[in-house]
């Protein structure tokens, strides 16, 4: 790979002469500049983006904690960020902390190591005083979704006691269904328990008092598929299947297909996040979407505002998330997607 020392050499000049060329500031004749540059693009030099980054103790790097890429939530989100980071010239760095605490501290040091410029986290696993660590090495932080919203640093959030409250309200109201299942994600995981808030406030509103059933899974297809089936086997009677995410949805309706029963006819089905595969699986699944693009537009917006204006407040945003019917709770073929 061509160096900055190779092309000083080429062109008679010191590293130091070329670099300012590179970089715009001039002090050296215009001769010296063509000639620079003439070589520069005869050997197809490119300056070394990271090198030059940490000689500044600076970069247009942000950092990216995910908690997964099993469910497909996740590598959708990760695009919607990644696109809304380019438009404000910024690279992203991916880091996949599959839900553990060690890689998520192995995460940690390495967005300092890299002077990161800011840094997007969703996670269960990172605390305040994570949060705290990086705001205090000159790194703006911003919280999305699964990570507490009641830290004192930006943070984008969803509201997610109004989606659970929207997809079970539409399952009694449009339905007539009586016995709901929850598929939750882990037990404890905040965003489920907002989800179960929302569930709970829909039967109650409805006058619902007979009937609560929760399982849980992991957010993953096979922990929807094994929930349901076990559920099923169990002798549990139930007409609709409110579940935390899409994944776990689309293991919900193959548990229930293998049992026999038809879907919607039979049984209703409602998932979580409105993932690309939900309006091409079969039926369509009936989801509540969060609004990706949003979140990826808003995220990186405010985190670029922290970035330029480091004396700035954090803010928090709250976005609604909105049911999208399909077929899998609609036994007619109207739809609002």
């Amino acid at each position: 790979m061509t160096t900055i020392r190779d092309v000083a050499k080429l062109a008679n000049v010191s590293t130091a002469t070329v670099s300012r060329i590179i970089n715009g500031k001039g002090e050296a004749s215009p001769e010296t500049i063509k000639r620079v540059n003439k070589v520069i693009k005869e050997v197809g030099y490119r300056p070394n983006s990271l090198a030059k980054s940490l000689s500044k103790r600076d970069s247009n790097l942000i950092a990216l904690i995910i908690p997964t890429l099993n469910n497909p939530f996740f590598p959708e989100l990760v695009e919607a960020i990644e696109t809304a980071a380019s438009k404000y010239g910024y690279n992203l760095y991916l880091c996949n902390s599959e839900d553990q605490r060690s890689k998520v501290e192995y995460f940690l040091d390495s967005i300092v190591d890299h002077y990161a410029c800011g840094a997007i986290i969703n996670s269960l696993h990172v605390n305040e005083e994570d949060l705290k660590r990086l705001e205090e090495r000159g790194i703006p932080t911003i919280t999305i979704d699964r990570t507490q919203f009641s830290h004192p640093y930006s943070a984008v959030g969803v509201n997610h006691k109004d989606g659970g409250y929207q997809a079970v309200s539409h399952l009694v109201k449009n339905n007539n269904c009586k016995k709901i299942v929850f598929l939750s994600g882990p037990d404890g995981e905040k965003s489920s328990l907002d989800r179960l808030e929302g569930y709970r406030e829909a039967l109650k509103e409805n006058k619902i008092t007979d009937f609560e059933k929760i399982v849980y899974g992991n957010f993953e297809t096979v922990s929807g598929y094994e929930a349901i089936n076990e559920l099923i086997k169990n002798g549990c009677i139930f007409d609709a299947i409110f579940s935390s995410n899409d994944a776990m949805a689309f293991g919900a309706i193959r548990a229930c297909i293998d049992a026999g029963l038809k879907i919607p006819e039979q049984v209703k089905i409602i998932g979580y996040d409105n993932v690309l595969l939900s309006s091409y699986f079969y039926p369509k699944l009936t989801t509540v979407s969060q609004h990706k693009s949003r979140i990826g537009e808003l995220t990186i917006k405010e985190l670029d505002r922290l970035i330029n204006e480091p004396n700035s407040k954090p803010k928090k945003y709250n976005l609604s998330p909105d049911l999208i019917v399909r077929e899998s709770s609609n036994n007619r073929s109207v739809k609002n997607e």
